[in-house]
């Protein structure tokens, strides 16, 4: 049998492998330029003049051997791990594929390579596609490679060339080779991207992540606030954050789990540790640095927006940061609510932060390059790659919306009354001739207080129309949801005495027909899914509770349920308390209250509070054969304060550290579950003018909350 192999023509390779690999010059220079890293060079100028490119380094160089063996050997790469320079630094190399020789004929139509290794003789190596050719070289220096190509198919203006000095200052994240631009007028080193970052000089706060386990630990510094922001939220550091999460505990609920298998760590583990350093920032206006307490309108220094994902000393092409590859503008649009929006869950631009994420070639291995090299493939530990920055990026998003949330509190508009003055130049306006000097002065202050007030209520006004839209989208989807259900409930009421009636009916004509207890013998009713009579019986009862279903919703829909009244709460409670025992056996709600307690409330907004609280109780302990759920209200100065627990299984370990994390919309374990329910209880007690008080998820679920009347 003869082995047969493969021949293709030189020309070939080079177009498929060069101009068509390569989806811009930029990206094949950077070959060049990684090439030059990977054989030790301590410096590297790149040099356009006229119609040629020329790439020459001080690095180990190559002899006529190495040419045969490696350079003209596709597909194979001598290229290890990692080296030591000159320098005795350590080097990870970044070729591996064995390819990237053919950037050069990106580049150009003939290159002519000088090399040469110490002790060795000098070679040129010389090709124009189609033929190659190797001589000795004779010229006289120690080492290193000198690449000239010649003939470049496209044309290198002066703006071109700056274009590739940021692109390489982006790309390139290292030191250790000084890489040199050189045209004609122009002459650049390229220096690193990314300043040392600096809270407060080159970026508001800077979010450090260190992936190691399993474990992220998220570090925050910043220095964003005045001093005098330490009064609103004295529990938090606004200088320092530290946070670490374990990633398989805050993965539950995640959609992304669905596609994994139970071995869920080991996943997690073979991403293998990694780091990233962003820098958030911001402009604002004079009168959001006066509502926030911000110390500044600018940093002193900016950095250019954009996450770039680097792989030891350089980035993957595709993750340069030009792209949003953490999809940090799909997460603002998908939850668009303001920083100090009381509810929503504030999300980070993408034109906010900049910074890296820094991984390495052997640790994080099945994050793997695309056959083109042009990218990741996005497989699912990409995936998970990207939820665990995520997750970090939360941390910091938390942090900093609790903050600006306490120091909104000073922002609520005053409830004091007009003062004195101008009530009487209001009630006697010629009054305003006979003021004294101290009362036009204390006038013209009131009146510019006035008109101060009317800017901030236009301002306010803005505010609450930016929240409620937010908050209106998420429940015009509950609300289009509940319309369709109520349809279908007002055709299951319509057929209320099909329903009821059709069973017996249905016994009696079989009774009739001498049917009935032939069905009912053993013969008949040995297996359970031929047994007629068990089931008519289960038809009808599952009947009846639709009956039921039907009823509860289109009492709850009603309008008299939003009228604001005198009520008692007693019978609303008792209410919510007959239909949930009824529908839950193993469901028992012991209320503890007065028994004349009254309120001016409408109904719907402790039917929403309730509903949801025991839905989330009986939904996270649906295999119990016992649950018990408490509830405790009294009525405190002008408020409802409200205790609630249960019995059941308390908070999964994932929010035991931060039960309040629950409250956040869409914020669940279960794969299925919406993250809705405690959002709305959270959203309604504030809307009322109430507010979650605490949350505890040790031994049972405990809650303590109070709701007002303004709704």
């Amino acid at each position: 049998m003869e082995e047969l192999k493969y021949v293709i023509e030189d020309s070939t390779i080079a177009e498929l492998l060069g101009v068509q690999n390569f989806s811009t010059d930029e990206a094949a220079i950077l070959e060049l330029v990684k090439n030059a890293y990977d054989a030790n060079s301590l410096s590297l100028e790149i040099t356009f003049q006229d119609n040629e490119l020329r790439f020459k380094d001080n690095g180990i160089g190559m002899n006529a051997d190495d040419i045969k063996k490696h350079w003209m050997h596709i597909g194979k790469s001598n290229k290890g791990y990692e080296i030591l320079d000159e320098n005795n630094k350590k080097r990870i190399q970044a070729g591996s594929k064995g390819v990237g020789r053919f950037a050069l004929s990106r580049l150009g139509h003939k290159v002519y390579m000088k090399s040469k290794k110490i002790d060795s003789v000098g070679v040129l190596w010389e090709t124009d596609w189609n033929t190659s050719f190797l001589s000795e070289n004779d010229d006289a220096y120690e080492k290193g490679t000198d690449i000239r190509i010649i003939g470049l198919r496209e044309k290198w203006n002066k703006k071109r060339i700056e274009n590739l000095y940021k692109y390489l200052k982006r790309t390139y994240h290292d030191n250790s080779m000084e890489i040199r631009i050189i045209a004609d007028g122009y002459d650049k080193t390229v220096t690193e991207h990314f300043p040392k970052a600096k809270a407060g000089i080159n970026c508001r706060s800077n979010i450090v992540l260190n992936y190691n386990g399993g474990i992220l630990t998220t570090k925050i510094y910043s220095d964003e606030f005045e001093n005098d922001a330490a009064k609103y939220c004295p529990e938090i550091d606004l200088k320092y954050f530290i946070k670490k999460t374990d990633i398989v505990k805050e993965l539950k609920g995640y959609q992304i789990t669905e596609f994994l298998d139970d071995d869920i760590k080991s996943i997690i583990n073979d991403i293998g540790n990694f780091s990233a350093d962003f820098y958030f920032n911001l402009t604002s206006t004079n009168e959001e640095k006066d509502r926030f307490m911000y110390k500044y309108l600018n940093t002193q220094e900016s950095i250019e927006s954009g996450i770039i994902l680097y792989r030891n000393a350089f980035s993957i092409s595709s993750y340069e940061g030009k792209k949003d590859w953490l999809g940090l503008g799909k997460r603002s649009r998908k939850s668009p609510a303001a920083a100090s929006h009381p509810t929503g869950a504030w999300r980070v631009r993408e034109n906010q932060m900049a910074g890296y994420v820094l991984i390495d070639k052997k640790n994080n291995a099945v994050l793997q390059d695309m056959s083109n090299r042009q990218g990741l493939d996005e497989n699912i530990y990409y995936q998970l790659f990207v939820e665990i920055i995520l997750i970090g990026i939360k941390e910091f998003e938390r942090y900093r919306q609790s903050i600006i949330r306490k120091i909104n509190v000073k922002n609520k508009p005053s409830t004091q009354k007009s003062t004195p003055i101008s009530d009487r130049v209001i009630t006697k306006p010629t009054s305003v001739s006979s003021l004294t000097k101290e009362e036009a002065k204390q006038l013209a202050k009131e009146i510019q207080g006035y008109k101060k007030e009317g800017r901030q209520h236009q301002k306010d006004k803005e505010f609450v129309e930016t929240r409620y839209k937010y908050d209106v989208r998420i429940l015009n989807v509950l609300a289009t949801t509940g319309l369709k259900a109520s349809s279908i409930a007002h055709e299951i009421t319509n057929d209320r005495n099909a329903i009821y009636d059709n069973y017996n009916k249905i016994v009696a004509a079989l009774k009739e027909y001498g049917m009935w207890e032939e069905l009912n013998s053993v013969e008949k009713t040995r297996k359970s899914y031929k047994n007629v009579p068990y089931l008519l019986k289960n038809n009808d009862e599952a009947g009846k509770k639709l009956i039921t279903f039907a009823d509860t919703m289109l009492e709850e829909i009603e309008k008299n349920q939003f009228e604001s009244r005198y009520q008692s709460i007693g019978d609303i409670l008792s209410a919510i308390k007959n239909v949930w025992e009824r529908d839950y056996v193993w469901l028992n709600i012991q209320i503890i209250m007065e028994q004349d307690l009254e309120y001016q409330i409408s109904k719907d907004i402790l039917h929403v509070i309730f509903d949801n609280l025991i839905l989330n109780s009986v939904q996270q302990n649906e295999k119990a054969q016992k649950l018990e759920v408490k509830i405790v209200i009294t009525k405190v100065s002008d408020f409802l304060k409200i205790k609630y627990s249960d019995t059941g299984k308390g908070l999964d370990n994932k929010y035991k550290s931060d039960p309040m994390k629950i409250l956040e919309v869409h914020e669940t374990t279960r794969t299925n579950g919406h993250g809705l329910g405690m959002w709305i209880v959270n959203n309604t007690c504030i809307m009322s003018g109430g507010e979650i008080e605490k949350i505890d998820g040790e031994e049972g679920f405990h809650i303590e909350f109070t709701v007002g009347g303004k709704i």
